[in-house]
């Protein structure tokens, strides 16, 4: 759920800006959900073709439709922990 709010919240991010967001999860982990959602249609990847390479992520328009359905659910959550 937060891999997907916080990818949600830019137009798009590296993979070093989505770590930075996520300190206390590994970089194994977040880039197998990262494939887990781009397989899954949620979250698109960009390859772009330069020197050092740059790879971007972005939410599709059904990874958007899930942010919108989970945004207030988080802030449920947040409000009251």
């Amino acid at each position: 759920m937060q891999l997907v709010s916080i990818i949600g919240a830019h137009d798009s991010l590296r993979f070093a800006e989505i770590e930075a967001h996520l300190p206390t999860a590994s970089t194994s982990t977040i880039s197998k959900r990262l494939d887990e959602f781009e397989e899954a249609g949620i979250v698109s990847r960009t390859q772009y073709n330069e020197i050092p390479p740059r790879v971007e992520y972005a939410l599709t328009d059904e990874g958007d439709e899930i942010r919108s359905r989970l945004e207030p659910l988080l802030e449920w959550a947040t409000a009251n922990s």
